[in-house]
């Protein structure tokens, strides 16, 4: 009897460590959204425009996509020249 008491006890210390571990690194993850976010809150004094950020990071996309295309072209040429 007192072997499967031990055995119960160990499992439900064991189910209970788990769902501890899962709940510190579910809560490690929102930290980090709620971070994220705190950059968009109209509360911070350091605001960011969601609208401004959204262009400029597309201008970034399409100026390196022209870089991307511009040295791939470069790449093919001096290979094709070998």
């Amino acid at each position: 009897m007192d072997n499967i008491y031990n055995e119960t006890n160990e499992m439900e210390l064991h189910e209970l460590e788990d769902k501890l571990i899962n709940l510190q690194n579910l809560i490690i993850q929102y930290y980090g959204i709620k971070d994220d976010l705190w950059r968009y809150h109209p509360a911070n004094e350091n605001f960011v425009n969601p609208i401004t950020e959204h262009e400029e990071v597309e201008k970034k996309i399409k100026d390196m996509e022209k870089d991307i295309s511009e040295i791939e072209l470069k790449i093919i040429h001096l290979k094709s020249a070998n």
